[in-house]
C-alpha cells in the first residue's frame, strides 16, 4: 500500500474519533477550572519528571461532567492529565517530547467505561505530544492547539511556571511575523518563508539589520520553528534582555515540495504547466542562494555582507545550514548545525577556517542518535585546532526540547563583534 493511501487512512481514522469526540463531550467542560493560562513565568533546563507512566485510576469518572472532560488538563502543581472518549479501541497510548530524560517507549493509558486516560508530572515548558490509538497515531482530538507539518500532526500543551522566562510570552516589545511567497523555477514550486522583524522594525526607518537563516527538519515545514520552537518569543526574549542584537530571523521551507497529499494535486499542475516533474534541478542551497536571500535582501532592510549574516539548523536542516554555510564563506561567518550537521572540506585548511568564520556551533542531546556524528566533529576540529563550539545536553533527545536552547545559544553570540 502506498504512503498516500496509508496517509488518507489515517485521516479518516482521525476525522471518525474527532466526531465520536464531538458526541461524547459536547457540554462535559462547563464549569471546568482552566489552570492552563501562562504566567510571565516561563527554564533553560527541564527539571527531571516524576512519574511518567500511566496513572492507575486516572480515568475513572473522566468523561462523567463536572471539570473532567479537558484533554489535556494541566494543575496548578504540573500535573497534566490526558483524555481519549473512545472505550471501544483496544489500546492507547501516549507519546511525546514531555518523557522523563531517557525514557523509552510509550505511555500506557487506562480504561474505563468513558474512556482512555493518563496522567503525568511535567515540569514547566511547552510541549508536543500524540496519542498510539490501536496502532494509529494521531493528535488529541479534545484539543485544537495543533501544529501541523510536511511529516507530523501533533497536538500541544504548556506548563507555566518558574525557569523558562527566555522562551516565554512576556510583556516585552514584540518583533512581527512576515510570510512571504516566492517562486523557485527550478523544481516549478511556489514557495513560503516565514520572516521575523524585530521589535521597532517598522518604524527605524532607514537603519538595516543582520539576519539569521533558521531551518527545519525532515518532518517540519517553515511554520515549525514558531509554532513549537518559539523562536520569535525567544528572540523577542533575548532582546530584551540585552542578550542578542536586534536582528531579522529568516524561516524557509526546507523541502523540494510539499508533504502534504491534500497539496500535492496543485502542485502537480503548477509543475505540469511548467513541464517540470518532481525534484526538477531544486537544491537548498540553490534555493537559498539564488531565490531566498535575493528576496529578502530587496525586500528588506538588511546589511548585505557575510559579518552580518548567519545561518543553522535542525537535523535536516542542520545538514542544510552546515553544507550552505562552511561551503559559502562568502555568504556567512557564523554557521551552526543542530542534530545534524556536516563539516565538508572544513578540517583541510584549519588556518583558513578560523580566519573565515567567527562562530562554528555543533550540539546535540546524548540521548539522540545524532549525537555520535557531532562527538566525530569534535573530535576532528579539536585535532585539527579548530576554534568552534560542542554542546552536547544529558538526557536531550531529537526534539524542540534541546533546539530551542540551542538557539537562545547561538543568536546570543551573533553579530556581536
Amino acid at each position: 500500500m502506498s504512503k498516500y493511501f496509508r496517509l488518507l487512512g489515517l485521516t479518516a481514522l482521525c476525522a471518525g474519533l474527532l466526531l465520536a469526540c464531538f458526541a461524547d463531550v459536547q457540554g462535559q467542560d462547563k464549569g471546568a477550572k482552566d489552570n492552563g493560562t501562562p504566567d510571565k513565568g516561563a527554564p533553560d533546563k527541564a527539571a527531571p519528571m516524576k512519574g511518567g507512566k500511566g496513572a492507575k485510576g486516572a480515568g475513572k469518572g473522566a468523561f462523567g461532567g463536572g471539570g473532567g472532560g479537558k484533554s489535556p488538563q494541566v494543575s496548578t502543581d504540573g500535573t497534566v492529565t490526558f483524555r481519549l472518549p473512545l472505550p471501544n479501541l483496544q489500546k492507547v497510548e501516549l507519546d511525546g517530547d514531555f518523557k522523563e530524560k531517557y525514557m523509552k517507549g510509550t505511555i500506557a493509558m487506562t480504561k474505563d467505561d468513558k474512556g482512555w486516560s493518563a496522567s503525568v508530572k511535567v515540569p514547566p515548558g511547552s510541549y508536543q505530544y500524540w496519542f498510539v490509538a490501536d496502532g494509529f497515531t494521531m493528535p488529541d482530538p479534545s484539543n485544537t492547539y495543533v501544529r501541523p507539518a510536511s511529516g507530523v500532526f501533533k497536538s500541544q500543551f504548556e506548563v507555566p511556571g518558574p525557569g523558562i522566562e527566555w522562551m516565554a510570552v512576556r510583556d516585552v516589545p514584540h518583533g512581527t511575523l512576515h510570510e512571504n511567497t516566492y517562486f523557485d523555477p527550478d523544481n516549478a514550486t511556489y514557495r513560503r518563508a516565514v520572516v521575523y522583524t524585530p521589535p521597532g522594525y517598522e518604524e527605524s526607518g532607514t537603519k538595516t539589520y543582520p539576519v539569521l537563516y533558521l531551518l527545519h527538519g525532515a518532518n517540519d515545514f517553515e511554520r515549525g520553528w514558531t509554532q513549537a520552537g518559539r523562536a520569535n518569543w525567544i528572540i523577542d526574549n533575548l532582546i530584551a534582555d540585552n542578550k542578542a542584537v536586534p536582528m531579522i530571523v529568516v524561516m524557509p521551507f526546507g523541502h523540494a515540495t510539499s508533504g502534504s497529499t491534500g497539496k500535492a494535486p496543485e502542485q502537480q499542475a503548477i509543475q505540469k504547466a511548467h513541464n517540470v516533474n518532481g525534484m526538477g534541478g531544486w537544491t537548498m542551497e540553490k534555493d537559498m542562494t539564488k531565490y531566498l536571500m535575493p528576496l529578502i535582501e530587496k525586500e528588506y532592510r538588511t546589511i548585505k555582507d557575510k559579518e552580518h549574516r548567519a545561518i543553522i539548523g535542525y537535523s535536516m536542516g542542520g545538514g542544510h545550514s552546515t553544507s550552505i554555510g562552511l561551503g559559502h564563506p562568502e555568504l556567512f561567518v557564523y554557521v551552526g548545525g543542530m542534530s545534524g550537521y556536516g563539516i565538508g572540506n572544513l578540517a583541510a585548511d584549519p588556518a583558513k577556517a578560523n580566519k573565515d568564520f567567527k562562530v562554528l556551533y555543533f550540539a546535540s542531546g546524548d540521548d539522540d542518535g545524532a549525537v555520535n556524528g557531532g562527538r566525530n566533529i569534535h573530535k576532528q576540529l579539536t585535532d585539527k585546532g579548530i576554534t568552534h563550539q560542542w554542546t552536547e545536553s544529558p538526557g536531550g533527545r531529537h526534539d524542540y526540547q534541546v533546539w530551542r536552547v540551542y538557539l537562545k545559544e547561538f543568536a546570543s553570540q551573533l553579530f556581536k563583534s
